[in-house]
């Protein structure tokens, strides 16, 4: 399956490529990777990822973004995240929500990012 998938995505590419007189990886260029240094950064790297969305402004409720996995930490339902161990270093399920809802608030108050 993970080949299927391999082979469509580089098939798109070329096609997509081809038909736009352009060359290049269509789907690596917006992502990065950068090294977390401690363990603030990694708080903050949490809390970005899911209110990276009001900042582009695509929602104007971080909660509420269909496609974050924020919701996700917070059900009861079996998923692919290690939610226990991400809620364990936020402090438990309040202070996950707590964190978010108090550092985003201030980020975006004071103009600051949290990348």
């Amino acid at each position: 399956m993970e080949y299927q998938f391999k082979d469509f995505f580089i098939s798109y590419a070329m096609a997509y490529n081809k038909k736009n007189n352009r060359i290049g990886a269509l789907f690596i260029n917006p992502f990065r990777r950068i090294k977390v240094n401690n363990d603030s950064h990694f708080t903050q790297l949490v809390i970005y990822i899911h209110a990276n969305v009001v900042k582009h402004k695509l929602q104007k409720k971080f909660q509420q973004y269909i496609w974050s996995s924020y919701q996700s930490f917070l059900i009861n339902k079996p998923t692919l995240l290690i939610k226990e161990e991400v809620l364990d270093w936020f402090g438990g399920k309040e202070k996950f929500i707590e964190l978010h809802q108090s550092l985003v608030a201030y980020y975006y108050e004071h103009a600051m990012s949290i990348e």
